[in-house]
C-alpha cells in the first residue's frame, strides 16, 4: 500500500441478499470483532462497526490508496472466506450486489459513530437516517 497521507473518513453499508441466510447473533458478534481487528489487513482504521442480521455498517478512516468501493467488495469476499474456512459456517450470508458509501467530515465522526453504535435500537424504533441506510441509487 502507498505510504502517502490520507484523511478520508466514510460510512459503509452493505446488505445480505434478499434470498440469503441472515446472520444470527453469534455470527454478528464474531464479524464485529473481525472487522474491528483486521482493518490494517484491508486498508482501513475502524472507528465504529455494527453487524445486524441483514446488513453491516462501518465508519472507517481509509488508508492511502484505498478505494472505498473496492474495500466493500474486498470485505464481502473476505468475510465469506473467514466464515467458511475459519468458523466452519456451512451457509454464510450471500451479499447483495449494492452498497452505500457516504463521506463523513471530521466534525461529524462522533455523530455517525453514535448512529452506528445504536443501530439495533434505531431499527426497532424506526429512527433511521435514510442516507446512511441506502445501498442503491
Amino acid at each position: 500500500m502507498p505510504l502517502g497521507f490520507s484523511e478520508i473518513y466514510c460510512h459503509l453499508i452493505w446488505r445480505v441478499a434478499a434470498d440469503s441466510e441472515r446472520m444470527n447473533k453469534a455470527t454478528q458478534k464474531i464479524l464485529e470483532r473481525y472487522l474491528l481487528q483486521h482493518g490494517d489487513d484491508f486498508g482501513y482504521k475502524p472507528l465504529a462497526v455494527a453487524v445486524l442480521e441483514d446488513h453491516i455498517h462501518m465508519l472507517v478512516k481509509l488508508m492511502s490508496g484505498v478505494a472505498p468501493g473496492a474495500l466493500v467488495e474486498l470485505l464481502k469476499k473476505q468475510i465469506k472466506i473467514f466464515l467458511v474456512e475459519q468458523m466452519a459456517v456451512k451457509s454464510p450470508p450471500r451479499w447483495d450486489d449494492g452498497y452505500g458509501i457516504v463521506s463523513v467530515s471530521r466534525a461529524h465522526l462522533n455523530v455517525v459513530a453514535d448512529y452506528i453504535r445504536t443501530q439495533r435500537a434505531r431499527h426497532k424504533s424506526g429512527k433511521i437516517n435514510k442516507t446512511l441506510e441506502r445501498t442503491r441509487a
